[in-house]
């Protein structure tokens, strides 16, 4: 899976940067910020403040496969992770604690990619507010990358709540 969300990733990060460079030309020189819960717009940017919005999910994929590579080094030390059966855990053999971390990268790839996807709907959504095609932010427009976000993030908590004590157990 990790795999599949790398992919995922370079291919949102590039439809993002493509959308950013086709549309900035065309951009009016106020652009929507920030919605209120109803989806209207309620702060506006200038066109320069809007490559900083554009910028966003390619630092927070940055910052997150930061983490990625970092987890090797931050789970040496048990005092830095706080997870369920950690004394247990930390007593296994190397290469089964390696199936955890190995999880949890797979979730911070997999989060990044759900997040990415919420932000490019998000990104088009601001773009037609404000060229004038719609008049509010639409929460239909959303739902599918917030229930890709939600589900990500059910499946891996639970996961990652589970995998310690099946690695203790030895069914996994």
């Amino acid at each position: 899976m990790r795999r599949i969300y790398d992919a995922a990733n370079l291919f949102l990060l590039f439809l993002i940067g493509n959308f950013i460079h086709s549309w900035y030309p065309r951009l009016p020189e106020r652009i929507p910020s920030h919605f209120d819960f109803a989806g209207n717009p309620d702060r506006w940017i200038g066109r320069e403040g809007f490559f900083a919005l554009a910028a966003i999910p390619f630092v927070m994929t940055l910052v997150f496969y930061v983490l990625i590579r970092l987890m090797p080094r931050i789970s040496r030390d048990p005092r830095r992770i706080n997870i369920p059966h950690k004394e247990a855990f930390f007593r296994l053999p190397e290469d089964k604690q390696q199936i955890y971390w190995e999880l949890l990268q797979e979730f911070f790839a997999g989060l990044a990619a759900a997040l990415n996807l919420l932000w490019y709907f998000l990104l088009r959504s601001t773009v037609r507010i404000a060229v004038g095609e719609t008049a509010m932010l639409s929460f239909n427009d959303l739902l599918p990358a917030i229930m890709a976000v939600v589900l990500i993030m059910i499946i891996y908590f639970w996961r990652l709540m589970t995998m310690p004590g099946k690695l203790v157990r030895g069914h996994v």
